[in-house]
């Protein structure tokens, strides 16, 4: 190889586009924003967890009907289940959150990213599931109680507000899901 064919090749490696950087301030702000709502939903959720178990506790102590106490117990065991597994996913971001990596890795912010796109997933298919469950409720309640049209708006209020806040998390996970095909590239 000579010279020129050296410097030729040397031309052609510089002038090959670079691909720019993601602002990793916009992306440590977003962290730290991140920071505050897992902490924030980890104490909301604690409470009502306790809450609905409360509930439940003195439900049963109570004699409730059982179509209402088979209710509140799935809603616990529902509660719990998402809990836990929300919660490790938070436990874990948490952890990554504290790391003294966060500012140059670009690896921590993709697991972040991995994980917050995992608890839409999980918020999806669980809000799915407990409309379900929901609805298959009031059909047992109506055909033991019979029709009332009182209860069926405020039961359709209510799958309104779980359908809007599904729309809420697929917005959010196609979000996340946008950032980490940006930090991937």
């Amino acid at each position: 190889m000579d010279n020129n064919e050296f410097e030729q090749l040397s031309s052609l490696w510089q002038s090959t586009d670079k691909k720019p950087m993601p602002k990793m301030d916009k992306v440590l702000k977003r962290h730290k924003r991140q920071d505050v709502i897992l902490r924030l939903n980890l104490c909301i959720e604690m409470l009502a967890l306790i809450a609905v178990s409360y509930l439940l506790i003195t439900s049963a102590l109570n004699g409730l009907e059982f179509i209402k106490l088979t209710w509140i117990s799935f809603v616990t065991v529902w509660a719990v289940i998402i809990f836990i597994l929300a919660s490790r996913s938070r436990l874990d971001s948490l952890k990554q959150l504290k790391s003294q990596k966060i500012s140059t890795s670009i690896e921590i912010h993709k697991k972040l990213i991995k994980n917050e796109i995992y608890r839409w997933n999980l918020n999806i298919k669980a809000t799915w599931a407990f409309i379900l469950i929901f609805m298959m409720f009031n059909i047992t309640l109506i055909y033991q109680n019979g029709f009332e049209l009182n209860n069926l708006l405020i039961e359709a209020v209510l799958i309104a507000g779980l359908l809007i806040s599904i729309f809420f998390f697929v917005i959010k996970n196609k979000k996340a899901k946008e950032i980490l095909h940006t930090l991937e590239q």
